[in-house]
Formats: structure tokens, C-alpha cells, sequence
């Protein structure tokens, strides 16, 4: 082989090697990082499975570093973290993503009205509506990955919840921009505060209230530090979590390895939101079980339209603020 000959062959190797980000035998390390309670189905169910799932379909190409329990990334970092390319995956709020994204806020407003399984069918790839949060967070440098409603949002608080008048004056911590603003609107004083500070705080007496997800209080033992808790049934909009990626990270993998956590994503989800679905109902009754006093807002009762009627007016102050196209695939049209 000429000497000539020799260089052209090295050069095309290396521009199919750059081409492709690695070859069909380098090994690729991506990190995942999650935040929050890990006996969370989001965390203890998603997790296990996507990890194992695009390992056994790269044949072990991909390995893990994993970083759980905010050890990595905290949640409300997480909009710098993922762009910023300090984590390649992580667990996220959507909301949380309201200072980049302000559409996103309405999954936590009154607006949003999906319940749990339409928000199952409807907040998947291909579907109109996880499809339009996907652009958006695109324009970010984040590729979206999951989503799934983890319920309506539940307050834990110190003091007995009568109505929504109970609220006002309270000081209540909120999980994202959205949440605080619907507190707000109900005359408490909402404090953004992320969920590994939260157990203290009650304790501490530095807040009165907690509003989130009930599967992470009941992780936390929030109930150890609060005397009431009330879930919202929707009233609040619902707290919609995932999973986001690096978007040049995942640019740059090979095609397959690209294919592979997709369909791991898939199958994760799938579980997932299994799971999320079926056991609300047995953390209420774990709540309580702890000696809370407990209760649940379901449409029709007189407890229910208090609570509407409460948030009438935001309501429709917050309904022109959004942009149209995001209003009405959330209203499913």
C-alpha cells in the first residue's frame, strides 16, 4: 500500500469515527441523576428499568453513572443542569421549567384538567401535546424524554384544612413557579422551596404547609411533621414530572444507541405510570394509617365547588396569558 494510499485510509476512518461520535465497540458512560424521595415510582420504577433496558439493547455499550437522592443535580437546578451539560439525563418537574419555558407553567395552574390517565395517553411521544412541550424544551438544548402525571398535588400542612379559606395568611412551601402562584391566588404565602429542605422546615416551624407530589411527602415522612393533608383532585392543575437529556449529547450518539434509550424511555414510561396510577389511592390510605386527618376533593361535592369557586377569577386571569396553541391541546382540541 502506497504511502498515499495509507493516508487517504486513515483519514476516512477517522471522518467515520467523528461522523459517528464513536465506533460500533467504544464503550459509552452516560449519567442519570434524580432528586426527591427514591422509593418514588418515578425513581425506584422508572430508573431500574431505562437503565437496564438500554444497557440490554446496546449489548452493554452503554454504562451508568448514577447519581440519585439530589447528589448530582437538585430540582430546581435541573433547567441549568441539563443545557449546561453537567448531567447527560435527569428527573425533572415540568413546571420547573417555567423561567426558560413559560408554557409550561399551566400544567400546574387551574387550567390544566387532565386527569391521570388522560395525561397517560396524551403526554407520549407522538401525541400532539408531549410533542409541543418537546419543541419548546428544544429550543433549551433539551431533548424530552418522558413525562407522566404523578397526581394532583397534595398539601400537607400543621394546621386543619377547612376550606380554602384555611390558606390564607399560611406560609407554604411550593415546588415551581406555577404552584406558588395558585397559592397565591388563594391568599397564602407561598416559599419555592426544593423537597430536600422541606422536612426540616416543617419541623422547624419555618413553613406551616407543603404543597406536592403525595408519593414523595409520604417517601419524606412528611406526615411526621404535619397534622393534615388534603389531596387536591386537580383543583391545582397536576404535577407533571419526566425525564430530560442533554439534546447534543443525545445528537451525538450513534443512531442505535439513540434508538435504544428511546425505546427504554418507552418501556419505562410504560411501568411507570402503572404504577403512579394504582397506588395513589393506597398513599392516601398510608397517609392516614400515620394518624393523619386526611380528605381528597372529588368534582360535584360542596368541597370541591369552595375550592372552584375560590379560584374562579385566577382562573381567568391566567387563561389569556398563555399562548393559544398551548391552551388548546391542553383542552384537548
Amino acid at each position: 500500500m502506497t504511502d498515499l494510499l495509507k493516508r487517504l485510509t486513515m483519514a476516512a476512518g477517522l471522518a467515520l469515527a467523528v461522523a459517528g461520535g464513536a465506533s460500533a465497540d467504544d464503550k459509552i458512560t452516560l449519567s442519570l441523576a434524580t432528586w426527591g424521595a427514591s422509593s418514588h415510582p418515578q425513581v425506584k420504577v422508572y430508573t431500574p428499568i431505562f437503565m437496564d433496558e438500554v444497557t440490554k439493547r446496546t449489548n452493554g455499550r452503554v454504562e451508568w453513572k448514577f447519581f440519585p437522592d439530589d447528589t448530582m443535580v437538585k430540582q430546581a437546578f435541573v433547567p441549568t443542569a441539563i443545557p449546561g451539560g453537567q448531567v447527560d439525563i435527569s428527573l425533572t418537574t415540568l413546571d420547573s421549567w417555567a423561567g426558560r419555558v413559560p408554557a409550561v407553567s399551566i400544567a400546574a395552574s387551574p387550567l390544566w384538567t387532565l386527569t391521570m390517565d388522560e395525561s397517560a395517553e396524551q403526554l407520549q411521544p407522538g401525541r400532539p401535546l408531549f410533542d409541543h412541550f418537546d419543541k419548546l424544551l428544544g429550543a433549551q438544548q433539551t431533548k424530552l424524554l418522558a413525562l407522566f402525571d404523578i397526581g394532583p398535588p397534595t398539601l400537607f400542612t400543621r394546621f386543619p384544612i377547612d376550606g380554602p379559606q384555611s390558606l390564607a395568611g399560611q406560609t407554604i412551601r411550593a415546588y415551581s413557579k406555577g404552584a406558588a402562584e395558585t397559592l397565591q391566588a388563594l391568599g397564602a404565602a407561598p416559599v419555592n422551596m426544593g423537597v430536600a429542605d422541606v422536612y426540616s422546615a416543617l419541623q422547624r416551624g419555618a413553613i406551616e404547609g407543603t404543597l406536592g407530589g403525595l408519593q414523595g411527602a409520604y417517601g419524606l415522612k412528611h406526615y411526621e411533621v404535619t397534622s393534615n393533608m388534603l389531596g387536591t383532585g386537580g383543583i391545582f392543575g397536576a404535577l407533571v414530572n419526566g425525564y430530560v437529556m442533554n439534546r447534543r449529547r443525545f445528537d451525538r450518539l450513534p443512531k442505535d444507541v439513540q434508538q435504544a434509550i428511546l425505546d427504554a424511555t418507552a418501556a419505562a414510561r410504560a411501568k411507570t405510570v402503572e404504577v403512579l396510577i394504582s397506588s395513589y389511592n393506597d398513599y392516601v390510605d398510608r397517609v392516614k394509617a400515620a394518624g393523619l386527618t386526611t380528605a381528597v376533593l372529588k368534582p360535584g361535592t360542596p368541597q370541591w365547588e369552595a375550592w372552584e369557586a375560590a379560584l374562579a377569577d385566577y382562573r381567568k386571569k391566567i387563561a389569556s396569558q398563555f399562548d393559544p396553541e398551548t391552551v388548546a391541546l391542553v383542552a384537548g382540541k
